[in-house]
């Protein structure tokens, strides 16, 4: 038998969720809990069975390394044999600093098969070798997306992997180029689970919703995203519910946004939003980080958004690499014509994270300028964003 206590604080609740699901196959030797903060952890493994095999997991981001780092030092102390698992994106982009900071395995990838692996030969006391274990592409059809016997829900994930990989963004190189898409039976297997507890708002997570179904994750498969629509749809208002399709917490592509699919968000989803990709207004910026559209497809979402009724909530990367005052002329420009049309703009501050293209880069910095202009648009409610936050914890990274 093995007792593991997998950390559980809000900013990792949806990949634990994920990793809970997978747990539920493991059978009756394995007692896991949830605690959310570092006493209640300390607490677990303080209660762990007698003669039980003890874990404790991480879920971690690159900001959140020290932390760790600094918790698992303390509860070593407290729990001598208890053996300490990280996985997420910075175990994946960095296992062996991830591995030094004090973890006795690191798994990289996605974690769904050789978490339940390294717990069962933990259990089985022939542990491997302390190290980095390389995790295998989950199969979405067997893998639900987050734990009904634990009662942890949450987003429920639709696709894996984009093909576009951007050099900022660690999903492609995570999840892989190519799309894999959880069959729509399975979907509405997990909506089922959440609306019969009362939960009546149900969210989708994929880097573009508009792109489900599609092989490559370019061309649209606008019959399978109508088909998912309208079967989630017509389950979710059986029972009183709703569900969002591009807004938070998925985003789409401005090219994706076309009558067609504005129109599938209109008849089919509770949402009269959606998140899209900008990042920059530079077509040599967005050229660079292989955006894979131009600043046209940009104007135009937001276009067909006004003309659909929806509002477009805008991102956009603030001291992106290579940025200069005329890629920042652009950017602002664009930004308050977007805003003027009633666009939201969201803001972000470009963080170097580890395992992308631009993980060695620390980016430009964001001009006085820039700042003025973005805190003159949060003033008058045109734009949000931790962009400040941000900035900060790119400190960090960079140090």
């Amino acid at each position: 038998m093995i007792d593991l206590a997998f950390y559980y604080p809000a900013q990792n609740r949806w990949s634990v969720n994920v990793l809970a699901g997978a747990l539920e196959a493991y059978g009756p030797g394995l007692r896991a809990v949830f605690p959310p903060t570092p006493a209640e952890l300390a607490s677990a493994l303080g209660s762990a069975r007698h003669g039980a095999a003890s874990a404790a997991a991480f879920s971690l981001f690159s900001c959140q390394l020290g932390a760790a780092a600094a918790l698992v030092e303390k509860l070593r102390k407290l729990s001598p044999d208890t053996v300490f698992i990280a996985g997420g994106p910075h175990p994946t982009a960095a296992p062996a600093e991830t591995l030094a900071a004090g973890f006795d395995y690191v798994i990289t990838g996605e974690g769904e098969v050789a978490l339940l692996a390294l717990l069962r030969s933990l259990d089985e006391r022939r542990p491997p070798r302390r190290g980095i274990i390389r995790g295998a592409p989950a199969d979405l059809a067997a893998c639900p997306p987050f734990s009904a016997a634990y009662e942890l829900f949450g987003p429920i994930e639709i696709t894996r992997g984009c093909p576009f990989a951007c050099t900022y963004c660690q999903t492609s190189y995570i999840f892989g180029a190519k799309p894999r898409h959880r069959p729509l039976p399975g979907i509405l297997r997990a909506m089922d689970a959440m609306l019969s507890r009362g939960m009546k708002e149900i969210r989708f997570i994929t880097p573009d919703a508009f792109a489900y179904g599609s092989r490559d994750g370019k061309a649209l498969n606008l019959p399978a995203l109508e088909e998912f629509m309208r079967e989630a749809d017509a389950l979710a208002r059986a029972k009183a519910g709703r569900i969002y399709v591009g807004s938070f917490p998925s985003e789409v592509r401005p090219e994706h946004v076309t009558p067609e699919t504005l129109a599938l968000v209109k008849r089919y989803g509770a949402n009269r939003r959606l998140v899209i990709g900008a990042q920059t207004a530079s077509p040599r910026a967005l050229k660079a980080v292989r955006r894979g559209h131009g600043p046209e497809e940009i104007f135009e979402a937001a276009r067909l958004c006004r003309e659909f009724k929806i509002t477009p909530y805008m991102d956009f990367i603030l001291g992106l690499p290579g940025e200069n005052a005329d890629d920042e002329d652009a950017s602002m420009a664009m930004i308050e014509r977007l805003a003027a049309q009633g666009a939201m703009i969201h803001t972000h501050a470009f963080m170097p994270l580890p395992g992308t293209p631009l993980a060695s880069e620390p980016g430009a910095t964001i001009s006085r300028r820039m700042e003025k202009f973005i805190c003159g648009m949060e003033s008058r409610g045109k734009a949000f964003g931790k962009w400040r936050e941000q900035k900060e914890w790119k400190r960090g990274l960079v140090d």
